[in-house]
């Protein structure tokens, strides 16, 4: 017990330096344009359109939500599992949330996995619906990002531009790997009862006959839910539209955070910059790229001759990074909340 408050501990401290972390990246940024440019925070001044413009960007983060939520909803449906979107959209949320948090994002899918199973849901198609929503993402940012490079060639920054087709390469790599995994069993399962063999050899595992057993019986659950959705053609173009209309409005919101402004900027060229940058800054390790994604946004962008480059960067990491932990934030909350009422009632009810 005391272990696991300890670990719950560790984990909150790791998330407060994440959080300060974005904060000093931002706050730094503040420092380096109002001294650079003092007389540009007096030019600041918002469009008049600027609640319209607001609006879009809010709808666009409610599209995010809602597209990664119908794809688990629609994976609980095409599994035969029971389908909830509240379930869906928490997992979808919380999902977002650890990646926000999490070195490199890692942390988001096992704990979706996680949550899957808290509510009721097999351990293969927890894992199922978790690595194939994570695949069909990934892919449908490979095939928007493809797009992108292809129809618009040119970027402010050279250095973004070749930082995007390596961070581009590297993120096809793991999708790809999870995707051969997941039509070879008989492999991995070799590979697996090979590595649960040496552990046991080295006395890491008490009972590695027991081990392999539970592990493969979860590999094979795994692998039949992951092929009814693979070998599903509806099922799949459903998952991958919705992945790219997910990657499609993620990558709008800066065009409307910057009309914001009153900025006269294109969208087809503002757009194919974001994917640039989302690209570019895929390499960077850091709790939801803090520290590259600001840096990429204000360089890629100052270029426009605004006053409100930084704000309107603050803006958009809001809606595309901060807004997830604080939903992420309310569904723990409200999760507790309901937790905790049915306790009271039942201390209520004891004489």
């Amino acid at each position: 017990m005391s272990e696991n408050r300890q670990n719950g501990k560790k984990k909150k401290i790791w998330t407060a330096l994440f959080v300060l972390l974005n904060i000093a990246v931002v706050a730094a940024t503040a420092i380096n344009e109002f001294s650079a440019k003092p007389a540009d925070a007096a030019e600041l001044a918002f469009s008049p359109r600027a609640p319209f413009y607001l609006a879009c960007a809010g709808l666009c983060l409610a599209v995010v939500c809602c597209a990664e939520a119908l794809k688990y909803w629609l994976m609980m449906r095409f599994l035969g599992e029971k389908p909830s979107f509240r379930v869906a959209f928490e997992t979808a949320a919380l999902g977002k949330y650890y990646d926000c948090i999490t070195p490199s994002g890692a942390g988001g899918q096992p704990f979706q996995i996680l949550w899957l199973r808290r509510h009721g849901y097999s351990d293969g198609a927890a894992s199922a619906m978790t690595v194939t929503g994570y695949i069909t993402m990934q892919a449908g940012f490979m095939l928007l990002a493809l797009a992108g490079f292809i129809a618009w060639r040119s970027v402010e920054l050279e250095a973004i531009r070749y930082s995007a087709y390596a961070g581009l390469f590297i993120l096809s790599i793991i999708p790809c790997l999870l995707a051969a995994f997941s039509f070879m069993p008989g492999a991995v399962a070799k590979l697996i009862s090979a590595v649960i063999r040496l552990c046991g050899r080295l006395k890491l595992l008490k009972e590695p006959d027991k081990a392999a057993e539970r592990v493969l019986g979860m590999l094979d659950s795994y692998h039949s839910s992951f092929s009814a959705i693979a070998k599903n053609k509806a099922a799949l173009a459903s998952l991958l539209v919705l992945s790219l209309i997910y990657r499609i409005a993620l990558c709008s919101m800066p065009y409307f955070v910057l009309k914001m402004f009153g900025t006269p900027v294109s969208f087809p060229h503002l757009f194919a910059t974001t994917i640039y940058i989302y690209a570019a800054i895929a390499l960077v390790p850091t709790p939801g790229n803090a520290g590259a994604a600001e840096g990429a946004f204000y360089l890629a962008f100052s270029a426009v001759g605004s006053g409100g480059v930084f704000w309107a960067m603050l803006i958009w990491r809001i809606f595309c990074h901060y807004s997830f932990i604080l939903i992420g934030a309310v569904i723990y909350g409200v999760n507790a909340l309901q937790k905790s009422v049915p306790l009271e009632e039942k201390q209520n009810e004891q004489p």
